[in-house]
């Protein structure tokens, strides 16, 4: 099914910079870069040419959405386009859906790009497969999360390296300054596993502390995707909880250990204090020669879950942010600099009463709420918009063309930007995201319940 793109309810815009931009920064090197963006699953195949990933193995025990077409229309069509806002004028590459005839998802992205001024578009090409991206000489990719199937590309980063930035347990590992935490490592070796009486015993050993620790604390997964392996205690309900789910979650991947995958361990947890206080997610830009470039710091929207459901910025308060965290931004460049990293990124960090500053988690990739840093001029200089929210996943009862036409207006003041967009098998509901912005937060307030009356439920 195609979509014909709509009729003007738009306005050109303007980045304030973009990821060409800021790789091109501090960088010799003459190699090009290609966007590959696509995120993976923990359990769920979404598309019949994306296996699973075995080496790069993810967790996410408490996923809500189990149908493979959505995940694949949320993973591989609307985050991707997302994270390709900001791309810049760079290559940009995106998986099609299972369903040949179904090409209404490129139109889609077509639409979500042709809102940006043309020297800024990404130069956007679809793939059914890992095995269609053709690089020329000289070129690498730049990804969101290491994927077994992109393996034989060449990449900016090395996956193996990435991988182990993205690590909980390394994290909590490292020298950075985090919560006190306590990492849980499986002692059985590759094989053990098969064995039944052993693998209950270990994995009553590992969740012993879920049982026994006074509340309140968190327990990580390592390599957990979108917040869905991590889990919050506050009394004995969440502890039943955490202790069921992980004990499933720790068997399936104890059973998965091979001798190759015991050098980037990924069957442990990790326990740690919960610490209250100002939370925030840092977004910024590493260099190849390790020098930071802030965008933004957003405070985040979180559902009662724990899982991510966007961002919210305060223009006028950016410079403020930028001073008060500079120093741990610093930090992290430098660490991750040593370590062969360059590209965007970003970190949740939550500040106590004290004035501590802990790195809660770290994303080697475009953020959800990077876009809203490369916006400032859109939105807060050019129309007085100093308040803005980034909405992910934002899932609705009406298709792209009843929404535009419901909201022209406010996609023609520039007001309200669509980041991403995908509908349905059906072509009546659609996932997305997009970011609304008003002069003040009530104002903004009233902006977010005009769109979300349209909010699916349930």
């Amino acid at each position: 099914m195609a979509v014909a793109l709509s009729s003007p309810t738009k306005t050109d815009i303007i980045l304030d910079t973009t990821l060409r931009d800021l790789y091109a920064l501090d960088n010799d090197d003459d190699a090009s870069i290609v966007l590959v963006n696509a995120l993976p699953t923990a359990e769920i195949q979404m598309i019949d040419a994306i296996p699973l990933s075995t080496k790069f193995a993810y967790q996410s025990p408490n996923v809500s959405i189990k149908d493979p077409d959505l995940l694949a229309r949320l993973y591989l069509q609307v985050v991707p386009q997302l994270f390709g806002f900001i791309a810049g004028r760079m290559p940009l590459v995106l998986f099609d859906l299972d369903n040949v005839k179904d090409t209404a998802h490129r139109d889609h992205a077509r639409q979500v790009y042709s809102q940006i001024t043309p020297t800024q578009r990404p130069q956007l090409a679809f793939v059914a497969r890992p095995s269609d991206i053709k690089l020329p000489a000289r070129t690498k990719i730049a990804i969101p999360n290491p994927m077994d199937c992109l393996t034989f590309l060449p990449h900016t980063v090395n996956p193996e390296v990435h991988y182990d930035l993205l690590s909980k347990r390394s994290l909590a590992l490292s020298t950075l300054p985090t919560p006190p935490s306590e990492v849980v490592d499986t002692i059985l070796r590759p094989g053990e596993a098969y064995d039944e009486r052993a693998l209950l015993i270990e994995v009553s050993r590992m969740t012993k502390g879920v049982r026994t620790r006074p509340c309140p604390f968190v327990v990580k997964m390592p390599q957990s995707l979108s917040g869905e392996g991590v889990f919050l205690i506050h009394g004995d309900s969440d502890r039943l909880h955490a202790t069921e789910v992980l004990g499933l979650e720790l068997t399936r991947c104890l059973k998965l250990m091979t001798e190759s995958r015991t050098q980037v361990p990924t069957s442990n947890i990790i326990l740690q204090e919960l610490i209250f206080g100002e939370n925030v997610a840092l977004a910024f830009f590493v260099t190849k020669k390790g020098r930071a470039i802030f965008s933004s710091c957003c405070p985040q929207l979180v559902d009662q879950r724990g899982h991510w459901e966007g961002g919210c910025i305060s223009y006028k308060q950016q410079d403020t942010y930028q001073l008060k965290y500079g120093r741990i931004i610093e930090l992290l460049a430098s660490y991750m600099h040593d370590r062969g990293f360059y590209g965007p990124m970003g970190v949740d960090i939550i500040t106590d009463q004290q004035g501590n500053q802990f790195i809660i988690d770290m994303n080697i990739r475009v953020i959800g709420s990077h876009p809203l840093g490369f916006l400032k001029n859109h939105f807060s200089f050019r129309r007085g918009l100093h308040e803005a929210v980034l909405f992910f996943p934002l899932f609705l009862t009406c298709d792209r063309e009843t929404f535009e036409r419901i909201f022209r207006q406010r996609l023609l003041a520039g007001r309200l930007i669509i980041t991403g967009w995908c509908h349905d098998k059906e072509g009546i509901t659609s996932v997305t995201t997009m970011i609304l912005a008003a002069e003040d937060k009530s104002r903004l307030r009233a902006l977010i319940d005009e769109v979300t009356v349209y909010r699916m439920t349930g």
